[in-house]
């Protein structure tokens, strides 16, 4: 299996999981052109997207500028990697300084591990933007026993964004997601607007 992240410009996430590499690129493509034709009313064509779609890691900006001449305020950043049943639980990292999230993956019963590798990452960018005021950096630093306070949670001033997400709950919402073309958000907002 799959698991496609996707970065919009807000530092919100989703996510998309296909049975392979191609159900995945398949169910990027259609998501790309739903998200352009929504937000810019431009009909891609498909077969450009299909040759310029990179998994591996592919900006939404870039290759409107250099496809259609277009440059766009907000990007989508979509990265890939495989994933199993047994190990879909993943770490999202993102600070001002890098270009794309960092994603890590771990085994469904490892969220202590997750929790401590999102505490070495938020403290590591905080000492390194701090290293000429270390109060600052004692007062903004997080413990790991505190770290739960800060996952899914975005630090404004320091441009630090965490979450921790895992697509496993019972094996249902990771089935869901293979099965059709629904999105971990469009499922979320699903399953809100019925509660309502």
């Amino acid at each position: 299996m799959y698991v496609v992240d996707i970065t919009r410009e807000d530092n919100s996430t989703d996510m998309l999981v296909g049975n392979d590499s191609m159900s995945a690129k398949s169910k990027t493509i259609n998501y790309v052109m739903d998200y352009v034709f929504a937000n810019y009313n431009i009909n891609l064509n498909k077969d450009v997207l299909d040759q310029n779609l990179n998994l591996d890691r592919f900006s939404l900006q870039q290759f409107l500028n250099d496809n259609y001449n277009l440059k766009i305020d907000n990007d989508l950043k979509i990265q890939a990697m495989p994933t199993s049943k047994d190990h879909c639980l993943f770490l999202k990292y993102m600070d001002a300084n890098t270009d794309f999230p960092l994603l890590y993956s771990f085994d469904n019963k490892d969220i202590k591990k997750a929790r401590a590798l999102m505490t070495f990452l938020v403290n590591d960018s905080l000492i390194n933007k701090y290293q000429d005021n270390l109060e600052e950096y004692d007062r903004l630093r997080i413990d790991y026993d505190h770290s739960k306070q800060l996952m899914g949670r975005y630090m404004p001033k320091e441009n630090i964004n965490t979450e921790i997400v895992s697509l496993y709950n019972g094996g249902m919402f990771l089935e869901e997601l293979l099965n059709n073309h629904f999105s971990m958000r469009q499922l979320q907002e699903e399953s809100m607007n019925k509660k309502i």
